[in-house]
């Protein structure tokens, strides 16, 4: 039987900063909310991120994080699963957002286990949760562990984009991240029995600052 300690250890090297996600290139539309005003200091940011918790981008990554892991080793479903979920995404810097980090996630994790490397099929684009849970549930990760996650990267991503661009203290982002915590624990209650019929937003002010940034004219991120 599989060490379980080893299964931890690999969760935590995969939702590490330090992993190779390409996260310090994105900013999720963080960086059109904050130049126009509407990210300013802590309790914005936490508003911002919780709507797409609740409501949002954040919320449908989720239930297609679950689903991912529910579908185990049957490539062909994942396949079908990124399909969807890549044309869910509400603008094209959301798409390459997704689909670059899911993919650079694929290649990075492959370290671990390289088997949807190896069976995927070239022209279908990854987005990063359905990489996630299927990278998850191979390296032993209990589901609600890899909703967690799931939850927990994006969120650490979006708050550590913030702290560079409003600009926050380090402190103040932990402050951030601590208020997050519920709102992700109720976020995966919410998802807990969702179907992919489920998937939807309505975080227009976000969808619309990701179509806005494509024509910013000082960026510092891609996204």
């Amino acid at each position: 039987m599989e060490d379980h300690g080893l299964d931890f250890l690999r969760l935590l090297s995969w939702v590490s900063p330090a992993f190779p996600t390409g996260g310090f290139a994105y900013s999720h539309a963080l960086e059109w909310a904050v130049e126009h005003g509407d990210i300013t200091a802590v309790d914005s940011l936490v508003d911002w991120i919780s709507a797409l918790l609740t409501h949002g981008s954040l919320r449908a990554d989720m239930i297609f994080v679950r689903h991912a892991w529910q579908a185990g080793e049957d490539v062909r479903q994942l396949e079908d699963l990124a399909a969807y979920a890549c044309a869910c995404a509400s603008s094209r810097e959301r798409y390459e957002e997704t689909v670059y980090q899911g993919e650079a996630f694929l290649k990075a994790a492959a370290v671990w286990d390289d088997t949807v490397l190896q069976t995927r099929r070239a022209a279908i684009r990854w987005p990063l949760p359905v990489a996630q849970g299927a990278v998850f549930r191979r390296g032993g990760a209990p589901v609600r562990q890899a909703v967690l996650a799931g939850g927990h990267m994006a969120v650490a991503a979006l708050v550590s984009a913030a702290v560079r661009l409003v600009p926050l203290g380090q402190t103040d982002g932990l402050r951030a991240q601590v208020k997050l915590e519920t709102v992700i624990l109720d976020a995966l209650k919410q998802t807990e029995q969702c179907g992919l019929d489920d998937v939807g937003t309505a975080c227009f002010r976000s969808d619309l600052a990701a179509m806005h940034h494509e024509t910013q004219e000082t960026r510092l991120f891609r996204t």
